[in-house]
């Protein structure tokens, strides 16, 4: 489960079989290489739990929103690059990344300035990502602000930006709630907050959707988002500012011609892609 890692590829035409892959040769520190054609291989890190985002199907194919954005600029570059997925848990696609395994990761990356500092950042925006507090209004309220969660225990994912807002409020406000880690899957996540092993946790209005659809639960967002932000795709510094070039040209190109909007209608259910 967490931690496996599995890789699968692209290039011109749909990800059909996921398959090992050899090691490549290293490109002034990026994990790239090029074949008889002339077509360079590109390592994406990404998930292989984090539906909708990215995550291994039924069929076993690697599958999900960010998956499929990447394709797509995949399709669309397949002159130039060959697109191959490395996938792991949330945490360890920024190892990946930072480690010169891959190029490029995607796995709904908001901007903070820990990760500003350490990777280029994409300049189109994926989905909206305006925080909530989630709660079961079952195990007592629906928290509105930080300042309500005093005393109260809160789930983040490892890693995470929400994991970085909720430490925010807490150097500024010392021991007013208690965080706990972890990278769950969405049922773990609803699991903790119906039974009670933690308060609440911050999340989209899409994951609050996506849960209560999937497994029927009554989960509430707080009226207004904690924190507005969108996500996007991260480059390593070392990346070739060519490759940066082209794949955000290819994704502000999906986006505005209604890919975007298409996949996350696919993956999400409604339309949560960010004007910026």
């Amino acid at each position: 489960m967490f931690g496996s890692k599995k890789i699968a590829t692209i290039g011109a035409v749909l990800l059909t079989s996921v398959f090992a892959l050899g090691s490549l040769a290293a490109c002034g520190g990026s994990a790239s290489a090029t074949n008889g054609s002339g077509v360079q291989e590109i390592k994406i890190a990404t998930g292989n739990d984090g539906k909708p985002f990215c995550y291994m199907n039924e069929a076993g194919d690697l599958d999900g929103y960010d998956v499929a954005v990447i394709k797509a600029v995949g399709d669309k570059l397949s002159k130039y690059y060959k697109f191959t997925f490395e996938t792991s848990d949330f945490p360890t696609t920024l190892s990946n990344l930072s480690s010169g395994k891959a190029q490029i990761a995607a796995y709904e990356y908001e901007i903070n300035a820990e990760r500003k500092a350490k990777f280029v950042y994409g300049t189109v925006g994926m989905t909206k990502w305006d925080t909530l507090i989630v709660s079961d209004p079952k195990n007592g309220k629906v928290y509105q602000t930080f300042d309500e969660l005093k005393g109260k225990k809160v789930y983040v994912t490892t890693a995470t930006n929400q994991a970085a807002m909720a430490e925010a409020y807490l150097k500024k406000n010392p021991n007013a709630f208690t965080l706990v880690y972890g990278t769950y899957t969405n049922e773990q996540i609803v699991q903790g907050l119906t039974s009670g092993a933690y308060d609440a946790t911050l999340a989209p209005q899409y994951s609050l959707d996506l849960w209560n659809d999937s497994f029927k639960k009554g989960l509430e967002g707080s009226k207004k988002a904690v924190n507005k932000s969108s996500s996007y795709i991260l480059f390593n510094k070392s990346a070739d500012k060519t490759l940066m070039k082209r794949v955000n040209t290819a994704m502000k190109q999906l986006k505005d011609d209604g890919t975007f909007e298409k996949l996350s209608q696919q993956y999400y259910g409604a339309d949560y892609v960010p004007e910026d």
